[in-house]
């Protein structure tokens, strides 16, 4: 088991800026959170400047993120501000509140739909994907617990109750990636509002939400059972479609196509969201065995080093629904789409974090004394 190898690749990803951007984008956000979660928990300096570096280099000589548009509506762009909290708590920096503040006071006027959940974009109206989850909740908690005068959660948790009554099949028993409320997009069953498929990592990105959310609302006078429930019901629902290895399909329930393969991001995600479940105890222990198995079977299948450079493949670059603004790509959520119209890459971002977000939690479950092996962090 090359464990080994992911410690170089986090050295390797920190240090130059070959499979990332320069900007205030989610994808970056996730690997800043990474090197922030191992600050955290381990004490590590040089992480804790590369994420400070990093953020700090997004400013302009006025104070602000340019990259930042709070007249545009996009659960996207809130990711990253969830690195803002502990910068503003350990350095006092003023700018880091300001952008904080911004972007909580673009929730007082983000588009809902009637129920009550974010819209996932401006430009995607009356849709709730499971990745908004992620993008949006962790920031909108952490931001109440720690400058609200008088803390109620009750908005954040009927947004994961909404994902649960609207996005989760009863008949499959697992979620589609998405909900379009009006039932208007092409791409949605014109009865229930569900996309067509069951996405992995759009199941990851959830997963991920209810664990790092749950975490936040510890000692909060929140009752946060009924997302306890939620989280141990996807992890239950998705364990018979994990593969003998450990891994999961790129659509999960669609085993039987020959053209389907197993996709690092989506597993890694599953795999962080169940270690972390059970060192926090939201999960039953017996979870451990199945989020450790994700880890390294996706060590073992996808990350490899060519020329010293250490490598994780198997990751779908990017994946919607909808018309892509970029290019005017127009995403049905097929089977086809999934499959082939995706490029399947090495290194980039959606994979490489979780792949790190693990690797902390290895070493948290082994600092607790739990049957894994000690791991070397790469420091």
């Amino acid at each position: 088991m090359s464990y080994e190898l992911v410690g170089k690749l986090k050295k390797q990803y920190r240090s130059e800026s070959t499979w990332y951007s320069h900007r205030w984008h989610y994808i970056e956000g996730c690997i800043l959170k990474a090197y922030m979660d191992s600050y955290e928990h381990f004490g590590e300096e040089d992480d804790y400047r590369f994420v400070k570096t990093f953020i700090d280099g997004l400013y302009n000589s006025d104070g602000e993120i340019s990259d930042i548009k709070p007249d545009t509506y996009n659960i996207d762009q809130i990711r990253m501000a969830t690195l803002l909290f502990p910068l503003y708590e350990r350095e006092r920096d003023p700018k880091y509140k300001q952008v904080l503040d911004l972007l909580y006071r673009q929730l007082d006027t983000y588009p809902r739909t009637q129920s009550g959940s974010f819209w996932h974009k401006q430009n995607y109206p009356y849709q709730v994907w499971l990745d908004g989850l992620y993008m949006g909740q962790p920031f909108y908690v952490n931001y109440l617990k720690t400058f609200a005068e008088h803390k109620t959660y009750s908005d954040s948790l009927q947004q994961f109750a909404n994902a649960r009554r609207f996005i989760y099949n009863e008949q499959k028993q697992l979620y589609h990636h998405a909900f379009d409320e009006s039932r208007q997009m092409f791409w949605c069953d014109k009865v229930t509002g569900h996309s067509p498929n069951v996405w992995g990592r759009a199941v990851g990105w959830f997963a991920m939400a209810l664990v790092d959310v749950l975490e936040l609302l510890e000692r909060e006078l929140a009752d946060t059972q009924p997302m306890k429930r939620i989280l141990e019901e996807l992890v239950e629902n998705m364990l018979p479609y994990q593969q003998p290895g450990g891994m999961w399909f790129q659509v999960v329930d669609r085993t039987e196509h020959p053209d389907n393969y197993l996709e690092s991001s989506g597993t890694l995600m599953m795999a962080y969201a169940m270690m972390k479940g059970v060192r926090l105890g939201y999960l039953p222990q017996e979870y451990l065995v199945y989020g450790r198995r994700a880890y390294e079977e996706t060590i073992s299948t996808y990350l490899r080093e060519e020329e010293g450079m250490v490598l994780l493949g198997g990751i779908c670059r990017s994946a919607g629904l909808g018309k892509k603004p970029e290019n005017g790509q127009m995403r049905d959520g097929s089977l086809e789409y999934y499959i082939y119209q995706e490029q399947v890459v090495d290194n980039n971002g959606h994979g490489v974090a979780p792949l790190l977000m693990c690797h902390n939690e290895m070493n948290l479950l082994s600092r607790k004394g739990n049957a894994v092996e000690s791991l070397s962090r790469g420091q």
